[in-house]
């Protein structure tokens, strides 16, 4: 099970110089990468049209896509739908934030065990996904944040073969919310983007 949310386009969340973001009905501050850009909620049908998830079947991922919903915010390094970006994986930052009354039908189950069962949907749904590292908890302005590194193989129609990503899966829930942030790169295109990953993590503030 993925963690479910509304989508709210980033491109009309508060943002000042471009980099800060500031969403206030959600709680959440953080500041993107320098020269990455957000992708608009209305773009992101497009995208995931050419990402294979689960059997690749059309009427499967369109099932799951339509379970796990929109993310809140997609930053990616490569935004511009240029020629020379056909077929390089871009470093991406997705943000999905899930009120908890959305999983009240679950029961009293705590975090950990909600953490649990979001890795074990992830599984179905990408190629080969598996958890490589799992860190004690830590806390970030005073927050507790959850931090798993994984990977799986990127499938997608514009890419001839599966390609391994690396992935770093922040969670974390506050005030009455779950926030999972997924961080995306793939050390075998040389597209790699963990300074600008750390930058953002410590950016983080939620309200």
């Amino acid at each position: 099970m993925s963690f479910l949310g509304v989508a709210i386009d980033p491109l009309k969340a508060v943002l000042t110089n471009n980099n800060i973001y500031v969403n206030k009905k959600l709680g959440i501050y953080f500041v993107k990468p320098e020269n990455w850009g957000f992708i608009a909620v209305k773009d992101f049908g497009t995208l995931k049209n050419k990402q294979l998830i689960g059997s690749g079947l059309e009427e499967d991922s369109d099932e799951i896509w339509k379970e796990l919903g929109d993310p809140i915010c997609m930053i990616t390094k490569f935004y511009e739908n240029a020629p020379e970006y056909y077929g390089i994986f871009s470093p991406t930052i997705t943000l999905n934030v899930t009120p908890k009354s959305e999983l009240e039908y679950l029961g009293c189950v705590t975090f950990e065990e909600i953490i649990e069962m979001s890795a074990i949907g992830t599984s179905s749904l990408l190629k080969d996904f598996k958890i490589i590292r799992e860190y004690i908890p830590y806390t970030i302005n005073n927050i507790k944040f959850h931090e798993f590194d994984a990977e799986y193989l990127f499938e997608h129609i514009e890419i001839d073969k599966p390609l391994l990503v690396e992935l770093k899966i922040l969670k974390t829930e506050h005030n009455g919310y779950y926030y999972d942030f997924n961080f995306h790169q793939s050390k075998t295109q040389n597209q790699t983007a963990e300074v600008e990953f750390q930058k953002f993590i410590s950016s983080i503030q939620l309200i």
